[in-house]
């Protein structure tokens, strides 16, 4: 498998499909919503399917773009308390296909293919402080109540702690630091030991500020 090629993709894949639009919390507009948005959990269950089979990650996110192939990272818990697994996942071929031009054509789903993929150790208390204030960034961006609104562009999907948010990226609010965590998380991916120590530091930093945000208080100055 070629290392690096889901790196450098999902990060200018998230970069790209952030945008503001629908869902109003003082200034910030979100698009974003429980669940899949209509017509679109198939697709979504078929690149989950692909990056983790039988795996139960605590946090997935994948991006389905409108075009182009699906991309993903997942946290998955270490068995018995052992470190936890950060796996950076990029489809070989896109996966959502339309097969056109007979009576059988229609949506197909490829997924007999090998993903691209990068796999590192994380430290649990990090990996745990993630999937928590993940979870939190998300109920606040998605209140319970709020379906997730149709897209006709790329969309991104959580799983957290069983509880599913979609959308368009999310640029403000708490749910925006999310996004710079995640380049965090697939730089690491592909980095030696030395180097994941850094970046580890980096996120546990960023996890500072996202907590500061989910609580109204203003960034510590060092």
């Amino acid at each position: 498998m070629t290392r690096g090629t889901a790196r450098h993709a999902l990060i200018g894949a998230l970069l790209l499909v952030a945008a503001p639009v629908a869902f109003a919390q003082d200034d910030c507009t979100l698009s974003f919503g429980r669940g899949w948005p209509p017509a679109t959990g198939n697709h979504g269950a078929a690149v989950e399917q692909l990056f983790t089979g039988d795996v139960q990650p605590a946090v997935s996110l994948v991006w389905l773009p409108a075009t182009g192939k699906e991309r993903g990272i997942a946290l998955i818990p270490g068995a018995e308390g052992a470190a936890w697994t950060l796996r950076v996942s990029e489809a070989d071929e896109r996966v959502h296909v339309w097969s056109g031009g007979s009576a059988r054509g229609g949506v197909q789903f490829r997924t007999e293919q090998t993903p691209d993929r990068d796999e590192v150790r994380m430290p649990v208390p990090l990996a745990q402080r993630v999937a928590s204030l993940w979870q939190q960034a998300l109920e606040r961006a998605a209140p319970q109540g709020v379906n997730a609104p149709l897209q006709d562009r790329g969309l991104v999907s959580f799983l957290v702690n069983g509880e599913r948010f979609s959308g368009v990226a999310p640029d403000c609010g708490p749910a925006e630091l999310l996004f710079e965590q995640v380049d965090l998380l697939v730089e690491a991916s592909n980095e030696s030991e030395s180097k994941q120590e850094k970046r580890w530091q980096q996120l546990d930093a960023a996890l500072d500020e996202l907590q500061q945000s989910l609580s109204g208080q203003a960034p510590a100055n060092d």
